[in-house]
């Protein structure tokens, strides 16, 4: 009897040992932070708890339960509250927020109590839009919160995350320029193309985001190099005109702000032409208005920029320095809605508006008109002096008259956007853009009699009629058709069709008539003519496969189609260069996304194969670009890679009146093709508050080419076709970032070290420093709300830019009795101007007119102290003496701009 009654005794506290605390009844009143309550629980029944006390010490209970369980008070508590618990095996209770996993090795057997979990390690897909005007929103991130899972939405807004390890996690969302957003999943909702909406953040009270392997994004800035800046925060900044993205890259390190009068992309010792600028898929080979005051792309037609400074992805070819990838907006799906801008140099306006429910579209319009601030930058840089240098050494009729000066730039661009299903969207993109300039000069010296002088025929004429031309042209028109697939939630595909097409027209020459002694009309026609004429056709295909959470591979190919002419002439009896040159690329890629490591190791190595019909050569480019997040705080990154150029830009040397630039196709005898090889290498530290960036670089550049006539000159015989010469050159830098975050005054300051060194053999027998070489540079930006007002400066200081000065010089008369000036010059680029520097201001008040519509009125001041910076300087032969004259960049100039939306 006594062995039955004890072994009952254990049989009953075997059986109250199984029983889980969470089925403890609970009949007492409990109020305070939740870490008081579970703490008087845990006395009152014996239950261990565990969790983070300052998470909990901020939730404040006031529960009356009676007889109620416990899991059912606290199942309550956590639905308010975005928390979950789970007992263990050792009925340990666990509090931790939704989103993060469940820590014990046994968590796929343990009940979480949060709703019940139906789903585990699945596939989430979705796609990212904005609120406003429900427009996808392209290289978002998106992570699982408290795991090391995550995505970056691809170009249409659509991602894809494998291996979720339940439906009650947290999604949590960030891009720049719109607020953070934390989504939490719920049993039983759909995981499946999930939709997403995004809310812009104040466009006026927020400082521009810089973003490049730093803040929380997981994938979208992963690489070494890559910078993003948000269209919408531009106002922010100070500006010249009125918002402009590539001005804008202008301020971050690498990429070089000592060229005033370009808006082009110096990058990490890079030309323009080396840059590979894309917008919805179709090559601009122009970025320039005005002299390069303006870029050619208006800001609010853009949706999306980013930019490679290195270690671009497999996908993108053609180009040695850089890319930058800019995406048109869609045009708002839900509403109409219009927007415009007046300041002191252009005029700019858009529509937007849904054209059914599956049609958007947007027509974007800017228009310069010449106000005071125009013709003050369009005389800065079409004086006489400036003018003139890109004219021939030789002299010419002289310059005096009458002219009606006319000039003006535009550009247009047009989307329209289909979305036939869910998985689907077609797009037709259009671009024009163009600056016509006309300073054409009637001198009144019409039916006068004439005699000898600069440029005479050697002897008297009468009935003198003479005009003297001066047009300039030039422009981009790009046009791109895109069918983009949702196949399932692994495979995404895109296919582009494309047109572009650049042309420059220069003609500067007097022409007219006169009679001889014998009575007779001779027509003349002295200057120069320049046409350069460029056209694009391309087909690409992008694919993406998703196939695990740590890989995925992305492939395609593109074929483009090179049509190039380049006409110079000299007077009419000398055609300098003429060239006429086609060709076609065709191109493939496989690059491989890898994460290893929980996601802290990341590598993407690729290749991409070219075969170019005018060598009839193989060109493969392997890459490899790395990160690793070695600590919270700390991340190591690094690129490798090998790049080919097929069409580029050659520069024309002009030693007397400044050089010019043409494109060009490569060939198999004048004009190799172009390669470089390089390697970039850095880290990223930051915390809430700042964050410090450094890169270092190497480029080696193989084949780069110039055109001079000061080399092999004869003025009979002349075979100016092999006036182009070959060198090579390298790269060398660091860059260094440092940003303050938050708080109302914040900014960054950016600095770089770098040296471009060339060796053309035909120069000489050493090495000189690139016309485009900028030893140090120097950039600090800030931003400060105030009220309904920011304000905004930045500060530009770089060392000056090389540049070859003559040493002596010589005139002769040439066989049709005009005259050349021929120099001796010192070392090339061994000269350097003075350092460059300037302080701009900005102020802008934010207002609504009628309660509703927003509208912002801003005043930028270019050049504060009016500091004299030096463009270049020009040289004149006068009685075999050199007059030099130095040629400025623009002084104090103020700006006003005005904007008014619909919302």
């Amino acid at each position: 009897m006594k062995h039955l009654f004890t072994a009952i005794l254990c049989l009953l506290g075997s059986l109250a040992m199984a029983q889980s605390p969470l089925d403890i009844k609970l009949d007492d009143l409990y109020y305070g932070n939740l870490h008081e309550v579970l703490t008087l629980i845990s006395k009152q029944h014996n239950i261990v708890f565990k969790y983070d006390t300052t998470r909990l010490e901020a939730i404040y209970v006031n529960e009356r339960p009676m007889r109620e369980k416990l899991k059912n008070m606290l199942t309550r508590i956590c639905k308010a509250e975005k928390l979950k618990f789970y007992d263990d095996d050792n009925h340990i209770i666990h509090f931790i927020d939704r989103w993060e996993s469940q820590s014990n090795a046994q968590a796929s057997s343990v009940k979480t109590y949060f709703g019940e979990v139906k789903k585990r390690n699945f596939t989430l897909t979705g796609k990212i839009v904005d609120v406003t005007s429900q427009e996808p929103l392209p290289f978002v991130s998106v992570i699982v919160r408290g795991t090391k899972l995550g995505a970056a939405t691809n170009v249409d807004g659509f991602f894809s995350i494998h291996h979720v390890p339940a439906d009650t996690c947290a999604i949590e969302i960030t891009y720049i320029g719109f607020e953070r957003q934390l989504i939490y999943l719920v049993p039983g909702m759909n995981t499946d193309r999930l939709k997403i909406d995004l809310k812009p953040s104040s466009v006026n009270l927020q400082m521009v985001t810089i973003e490049g392997e730093k803040q929380e994004l997981l994938e979208a800035n992963n690489q070494a190099g890559l910078l993003k800046l948000s269209p919408r925060k531009l106002s922010s900044l100070p500006n010249l005109g009125e918002k402009d993205i590539l001005r804008s890259f202008q301020l971050m390190p690498g990429i070089s702000a000592a060229n005033e009068n370009s808006s082009g992309l110096y990058v990490r010792g890079g030309t323009p032409d080396q840059a590979l600028v894309q917008y919805d898929g179709f090559t601009v080979y122009n970025v320039e208005h005005l002299f390069g005051f303006f870029s050619a792309f208006n800001s609010n037609s853009i949706k999306d920029v980013q930019l490679y400074k290195s270690g671009f992805d497999a996908r993108f070819g053609g180009r040695l320095s850089s890319v930058v990838e800019i995406t048109g907006k869609e045009g708002d799906r839900k509403e109409f809605n219009m927007a415009a801008d007046i300041s002191l140099m252009s005029v700019n306006a858009f529509i937007e508006f849904p054209i059914g429910e599956k049609f958007s579209s947007i027509i974007a319009y800017r228009r310069s008109w010449q106000s005071p601030l125009y013709n003050k930058i369009f005389k800065q840089f079409t004086s006489e002096n400036t003018i003139s240098q890109n004219e021939p050494s030789n002299n010419h009729f002289q310059r005096s008259g009458s002219a009606e000066v006319s000039s003006h730039f535009y550009d247009l661009n047009t989307k329209l956007t289909w979305h036939p299903t869910a998985a689907d969207a077609i797009a037709f993109s259009f671009y024009n853009g163009n600056d016509n300039l006309d300073n054409s000069v009637t001198p009144d010296n019409s039916g006068s009699g004439m005699e000898g002088g600069a440029g005479s025929m050697g002897g008297g004429f009468s009935d003198f009629i003479m005009k003297n031309n001066d047009l300039t042209s030039w422009g981009n028109t790009g046009v791109s058709i895109k069918w983009s697939h949702h196949y399932n939630s692994s495979l995404y595909s895109n296919m582009l069709l494309s047109y572009s097409n650049y042309f420059s027209q220069r003609d500067r020459t007097s022409s007219g008539s006169y009679t001889n002694d014998e009575d007779e009309t001779v027509s003349i026609r002295r200057g120069i003519i320049e046409d350069n004429d460029l056209k694009d056709f391309s087909f690409k295909s992008d694919f993406e496969y998703n196939l695990t959470s740590w890989l995925r591979f992305d492939f395609g190919g593109q074929v483009t189609y090179n049509d190039i002419d380049y006409m110079y002439k000299q007077n009419d009896t000398l055609t300098v260069i003429d060239r006429s040159t086609q060709g076609t690329t065709i191109s493939n890629y496989l690059q491989t996304n890898i994460i290893l490591d929980s996601s802290r190791l990341r590598i993407t190595p690729g290749f991409r194969y070219n075969f170019f019909t005018p060598t009839s050569g193989n060109y493969v480019e392997p890459r490899i670009n790395t990160s690793w997040q070695i600590i919270p705080w700390l991340k190591l990154k690094a690129s490798v890679g090998r790049y080919y150029q097929f069409a580029r830009r050659v520069i024309r040397e002009d030693i007397l009146q400044g050089s010019r630039d043409f494109w060009v196709l490569s060939d198999n005898t004048n004009l190799p093709v172009s390669s470089s090889d390089q390697v970039a290498a850095g880290f990223t530290t930051e915390n809430k508050t700042l964050l410090f960036d450094t890169e270092v670089y190497y480029k080696k550049l193989y084949n780069i080419t110039e055109y001079s006539l000061r080399y092999n000159y004869s003025p009979q015989g002349t075979d100016y076709k092999e006036n182009f010469f070959t060198g090579s050159g390298y790269v060398r830098g660091i860059d260094i970032l440092l940003q303050k975050k938050t708080g109302k005054l914040n900014g960054w300051i950016g600095y770089t070290l770098g040296q471009v060194v060339n060796d053309f053999p035909n120069f000489g027998t050493y090495e000189f420093y690139a016309s485009n070489d900028v030893t140090h540079e120097l950039k600090i930006v800030a931003s400060y709300p105030w009220r309904k007002w920011i304000f905004g400066a930045t500060w530009i200081y770089t060392t000056g830019r090389p540049y070859t000065a003559p040493e002596g010089g010589y005139q002769i008369t040439l066989l049709d009795g005009t005259t050349a000036d021929f120099i001796n010059v010192s070392i090339k680029n061994g000269m350097r101007l003075p350092s460059y520097h300037r302080l701009d201001l900005s102020a802008t008040y934010s207002f609504k007119i009628g309660g509703y519509a927003p509208a912002t009125v801003g005043i930028c001041i270019f050049n504060v102290y009016n500091r004299a910076n030096e463009w270049y300087k020009e040289y004149e032969i006068i009685e075999n003496q050199i007059i030099e004259t130095p040629v400025y960049f623009l002084g104090f100039t103020p700006n006003i701009n005005f904007t008014i939306k619909l919302k």
